[in-house]
């Protein structure tokens, strides 16, 4: 006998109701846990997110810190010739924390690096803007940093600078060259020119020691020879802080001679030499960086310098037996503001033989900026867009 569905008959009603209720109690649980699931999955990828911009941010001011170091330990010109640096900072593979590292040199980048609504001053060229990008698990954090240098690269107004207007200039012959026009590191004209030689007062003395043919031996800005009436230089705290932390001391006595390659700096690594009392360096020395000698410098035979000669006395070049050649700037100061000078020395020049003076700004600036050190001037995080953790 067939059975069939009385719909007068309560018990089936009540049956069917039941049936209903089950289906939408069925449905409401599923949603609950499918959203407990969503719910849960949520705040995994939440916490996987911060977990990874935490590690990034920590990754981006590691860098920071990590360019600090080596802008502070001799290593800095190379790090900003580079542009910057990147690396690990722990660990390995894909998934290890990594920072990337811009350096920029401020003064002429359009930026208000000191914040202090001008743009590009003069005062902003001994910044550095650092840009360093931390990254973990897709995630990105970006700190920029505006750094100072505590001390400054002189702006060296001509190849050879003298302190005392009244200073001996003793050229003997015509093979020498006292150039102004500005190189750069690989010896390539800037299209930059100062004078030749530049002195602190009145000119005419040192123009009145240099011989009819010998003046198309000094050039540089104006006619030859070019000497010319510049400010004077302030460089007390680079020769202060030169001489208590020079890499290679020079005793006065017999002549220096050069020991193994790089001892005395590479463009690339550079050294600051000081030397106190009257230094000989002779047969074939060479090197690059800061010398500084309180007292009288004499050089003989070949030699060859990158970057930076300060001295409080005389300096001979006589030249022979090699290139002596001066890719930077000469400064005669006279007397350093440094104790063992010998009282009876006095600022001077002279030449013999074959000895190149070059002026180049950019050498003088990426040995100076090796020895730097700096501080921050300020902080500031981001742009760090809500990038999503990978899955």
């Amino acid at each position: 006998m067939k059975h069939t569905t009385n719909p007068s008959n309560p018990r089936d009603g009540e049956r069917g109701m039941a049936l209903v209720i089950s289906i939408l109690f069925a449905t409401v649980i599923l949603a609950l846990v499918g959203a407990t699931l969503t719910s849960g999955i949520a705040v995994k990828r939440q916490a996987r997110f911060h977990n990874a911009a935490q590690e990034a941010q920590l990754a981006a001011e590691s860098g920071v810190h990590l360019t600090l170091a080596r802008l502070s330990n001799g290593t800095g010109g190379v790090m900003v010739a580079a542009g910057g640096v990147q690396g690990v900072m722990r660990g390995s593979g894909p998934r290890a924390p990594r920072y990337n590292v811009r350096l920029d040199q401020a003064g002429a980048d359009g930026i208000d690096n000191d914040l202090d609504q001008l743009v590009d001053e003069a005062d902003e060229a001994d910044m550095l803007e650092v840009t360093s990008t931390g990254s973990f698990d897709g995630v990105r954090r970006t700190v920029r940093v505006t750094l100072l240098a505590r001390y400054r690269t002189p702006q060296l107004p001509a190849a050879t600078y003298f302190a005392d207007p009244s200073a001996d200039l003793n050229f003997n012959g015509n093979s020498f060259l006292i150039s102004g026009y500005d190189i750069d590191l690989n010896g390539n004209p800037t299209g930059d020119v100062a004078p030749g030689v530049g002195v602190n007062g009145l000119t005419q003395n040192l123009i009145d020691q240099i011989r009819n043919q010998q003046q198309g031996n000094v050039v540089g800005a104006g006619e030859d020879p070019s000497v010319h009436t510049v400010p004077a230089l302030d460089i007390n705290d680079l020769v202060v802080e030169g001489a208590r932390s020079a890499n290679v001391v020079l005793e006065p006595g017999a002549p220096h001679e050069p020991s193994e390659p790089g001892a005395w700096g590479t463009v690339d690594s550079p050294a600051i030499v000081f030397g106190n009392g009257t230094i000989k360096i002779a047969n074939g020395a060479h090197g690059a960086g800061i010398m500084i000698v309180n007292g009288n410098l004499d050089i003989s035979g070949g030699f060859v310098w990158h970057g930076l000669i300060i001295v409080g006395g005389e300096v001979i070049f006589r030249g022979g037996g090699g290139q002596t050649r001066l890719t930077g700037s000469l400064v005669i100061e006279n007397h350093l503001n440094l104790e063992g000078a010998d009282p009876t020395s006095e600022g001077g020049l002279e030449v013999s033989g074959t000895v190149d003076v070059m002026l180049s700004l950019q050498t003088i600036a990426r040995m100076t900026q090796a020895f730097a050190t700096y501080t921050i001037l300020n902080w500031r995080e981001g742009p760090n867009p809500l990038e999503e953790a990978q899955p």
